[in-house]
């Protein structure tokens, strides 16, 4: 038989590729795990105690009767904060009428640091949805390769079955003259 044809039948290409494939997508998966415990973190209210209090609601008519100061403030604490989580991780807050406790030359607005937080959890939600497509492509390219590589076992069988029968064409021929 032809050493190409020997060569191209028992390349190792297709399990190097398939190896390859298979890295990338596990490379991805070590991705996907810390965007989602980045997802996770942000979704946590960092100003919430490990242990959270019971919340006691009023009677309706407890509610109607006078009600102080300090019970007003206590129901004030136990509204729930609007403003995102992932703002108060990661941006500086400058006190109103105070002294920054930081240099604000140091720093951006707060609008431009809302401005570029956003603008980085954008990409970062971009990433996450171009790698999962990058994963299920991995996985098609994957697939495309085991179907190669089963097509070129038939082929080497076939061509290997042919081979013999030539071969043993030879002998006969060899035997009878």
């Amino acid at each position: 038989m032809d050493r190409s044809v020997t060569h191209s039948f028992r390349s190792s290409l297709l399990d190097e590729l398939e190896h390859a494939t298979n890295r990338l997508i596990e490379g991805e998966a070590v991705m996907k795990r810390a965007l989602g415990r980045l997802w996770q973190v942000i979704n946590d209210d960092p100003d919430k105690n490990a242990q959270e209090e019971e919340v006691v609601v009023p009677k309706r008519e407890d509610a109607d009767s006078n009600v102080d100061e300090e019970e007003l403030d206590h129901r004030f604490e136990r509204a729930p904060d609007p403003v995102p989580n992932a703002h108060k991780l990661f941006l500086t807050s400058y006190p109103e009428n105070d002294t920054p406790v930081l240099d604000p030359s140091q720093f951006a607005s707060p609008e431009m640091q809302r401005d570029s937080l956003e603008k980085a959890l954008a990409t970062l939600r971009e990433l996450q949805d171009d790698g999962r497509e990058y994963v299920e492509r991995l996985e098609e390219i994957r697939e495309s390769l085991g179907d190669a590589r089963s097509q070129r076992d038939a082929v080497w069988g076939i061509v290997r079955e042919k081979a013999v029968e030539e071969v043993q064409d030879t002998a006969f021929s060899a035997v009878a003259d």
